[in-house]
């Protein structure tokens, strides 16, 4: 999905939103400073892709609805709307009078009516515009044609019959299709200002119009910031800038230094700031199935014990992992793990799994070439003692542990060099369909494993959407597991750290998400 896999703005924008007390810093004006990795390059809303475009999209524009802090849909530009019985018609009614906004906040003649948002999504869907949203709204009439040039944009199934009324036609029933008109993709465009950039749209504060509460204000090589008229405590200034002389500075320092509002932290020190936590990676036992560990039994006995034996780390950075994906990640807006359940296995007898995969030909002769592989500097070495001991314990089988440096683990992970790895699995993006997909052979053959089931499910997973999408993800991550393909022990904990004093923020790391529209600050 272009660069949803990597950023999941999906699961961003429909996921687990937190509602947050912070405290701006700065010199008193209710302003919030987040660091970014680059400065905003490109404003236009169907196109924008990094995680820094995105963020100032998702303040500078508003859609037909918008995310509140309580995770609800609420009308944004649009005053209400109705559903079809047969969930494939919607039909928007947008508020009367509205603008857009230029920069500096001057006013505009250009309305905001719905043959704008017609127009933003025929140019969504152009060949030419290469939008990273258009598979997200595959449901819409002839869309897939429309992609592909095989039919006008007119075919599109949007339309606006009346100026203040827009609907949408879907070749399909969608049960995220609300949400998903919170992304970027979805917000308005007037043709006319488009064509008068001459293919500037969005790139410069000339050419770029805002449909949101905030108005861009300023755009240099400094950074991008947001302003919009102050109202008692709600927050009136947005500043996206690059941390250029505060590098050495631990996230809480940050911020009781006033660099930044908000910023994202990994250390587990304790603090007394308030805190989001969250997960993206599950440290996990792999067996490579291209050794002995090409029986089943044996990676299930192994596993087995294992889990009985392993404690999780002390010092706040790990917790006990619910499955192979961490908890907190969505699927079209559905908490997966809510979703998907409990996929862990009761995988037997250790004892006995393992006499049998002896019965099955597993041969004393190959359990000499053996080693547990683990990163340095992972805090798991003590968690790998215990779980070789466990081994030894059970099995009388003795395996070596091996640590080696974070670059040459990758290598050997990547290349298959290795038996039995305690490595981290990483949900990139926040996607649980990368995290998945690592362990078939087209998305990188992490284990060497290979089924067909497992390839055929994830395959239609792709395609799928809502709650069928989560079963079929959710069978993949079974199966995983069942068959002990990989292990999962414990999830790494992140955390968002938090300054006094804001309310109402909207943020969710896999967006990323960062938006100050409701946000106040007392």
């Amino acid at each position: 999905m272009h660069f949803l896999r990597q950023f999941r703005l999906i699961a961003a924008l429909l996921a687990a939103f937190f509602v947050l007390s912070l405290t701006a810093c700065g010199s008193g004006s209710n302003s919030f400073t987040w660091f970014v990795d680059s400065i905003p390059a490109n404003l236009d809303p169907q196109v924008a892709s990094s995680a820094a475009d995105v963020i100032a999209c998702e303040n500078l524009y508003s859609g037909l609805v918008r995310r509140t802090p309580d995770g609800q849909l609420a009308p944004e530009l649009c005053e209400r709307w109705e559903v079809s019985a047969d969930q494939r018609t919607y039909t928007f009614y947008l508020k009367d009078g509205l603008t857009y906004t230029a920069a500096k906040g001057s006013a505009t003649d250009y309305a905001i009516t719905a043959e704008d948002f017609a127009f933003a999504f025929r140019r969504m869907f152009l060949p030419g515009t290469n939008s990273p949203y258009a598979v997200e709204f595959s449901a819409l009439e002839n869309s897939a044609a429309v992609l592909a040039g095989q039919m006008p944009a007119s075919a599109l199934g949007v339309s606006a019959p009346e100026p203040l009324q827009l609907v949408f036609r879907l070749s399909t029933p969608d049960e995220t299709f609300l949400s998903k008109l919170t992304l970027p993709g979805a917000m308005p465009c007037d043709e006319e200002f488009f064509n008068s950039t001459r293919g500037t749209y969005g790139l410069t504060s000339a050419s770029t119009l805002s449909s949101g509460s905030f108005y861009l204000y300023n755009w240099t090589s400094g950074g991008l910031f947001l302003r919009r008229a102050a109202s008692g405590e709600q927050i009136d200034s947005l500043r996206l800038v690059e941390n250029t002389n505060n590098s050495g500075q631990s996230a809480e320092e940050l911020i009781r230094n006033e660099k930044c509002t908000a910023a994202l932290d990994d250390s587990g020190t304790p603090t007394s700031l308030q805190s989001v936590t969250y997960s993206d990676t599950t440290w996990s036992l792999l067996f490579n199935c291209n050794s002995i560990f090409a029986s089943t039994e044996l990676r299930q006995a192994l596993a087995s014990a294992a889990v009985s034996a392993v404690e999780v780390p002390d010092g706040g950075l790990f917790a006990e992992a619910k499955g192979l994906i961490p908890d907190g990640l969505t699927v079209d807006g559905i908490d997966y793990r809510q979703a998907a359940g409990d996929v862990r296995p009761a995988l037997g007898d250790p004892r006995s799994l393992y006499i049998a995969a002896r019965d099955g030909g597993v041969s004393p002769a190959d359990f000499g070439r053996i080693s547990l592989l683990l990163p340095s500097g992972s805090g798991l070495s003590d968690a790998a003692e215990q779980i070789n001991s466990a081994w030894q314990k059970e099995f009388s089988l003795f395996f070596s542990v091996e640590e080696v440096e974070p670059e040459e683990f990758q290598k050997r992970l990547e290349s298959g060099d290795y038996t039995i790895a305690l490595a981290p699995v990483q949900a990139e993006g926040g996607s649980v369909y990368a995290a998945l997909a690592q362990f078939s052979p087209t998305g990188g053959g992490l284990t060497g494993y290979s089924d067909a089931l497992y390839t055929t499910q994830l395959s239609a997973s792709a395609t799928a959407t809502g709650s069928t999408r989560c079963s079929l993800l959710a069978a993949c991550e079974r199966q995983l597991l069942e068959q002990a393909v990989a292990v999962p022990l414990f999830t790494q904990q992140k955390r968002l750290l938090l300054a006094n004093g804001i309310k109402g923020l909207v943020f969710d790391p896999f967006g990323p998400v960062l938006d100050v529209t409701y946000a106040t600050k007392s």
